[in-house]
């Protein structure tokens, strides 16, 4: 699919998921103000379905009409595979920062009487 094709699509995914984090970022909106709470999910809901429609329409300009060929994503190493997570070079870097950018932070906390030692 084209940039052009997939616009409304994720013109909606987008606005279906602000909506689901303000709704959920809240805490106790459900608690305190489960109508609204309910209302905003609602909407995040109804973007969410838009988009399915949507994104039917583009695979159906495609000549697809079959089932979408997902990947297997059951595993969290499975899920980090497929995006192209390299978990030992993200180890490595945050090896890398602990050893030398940290260090440095604390030194600078130090020197500006910043810092509060733990005993």
């Amino acid at each position: 699919a084209t940039e052009a094709q997939m616009k409304e699509v994720l013109q909606l995914l987008r606005q279906s998921q602000w909506r689901w984090d303000y709704a959920v970022a809240s805490h106790g909106g459900s608690f305190h103000s489960p109508i609204e709470f309910q209302r905003i999910l609602s909407l995040s809901l109804d973007r969410a379905h838009k988009a399915r429609f949507a994104i039917s329409k583009v695979l159906a300009q495609l000549g697809h009409i079959g089932d979408v060929p997902m990947p297997d994503i059951s595993t969290k190493e499975k899920a980090q595979a497929y995006i192209g997570l390299d978990i030992p070079k993200e180890r490595e870097a945050k090896k890398q920062f602990m050893e030398t950018v940290v260090p440095k932070w604390l030194e600078t906390a130090k020197a500006n009487n910043r810092l509060v030692s733990r005993r």
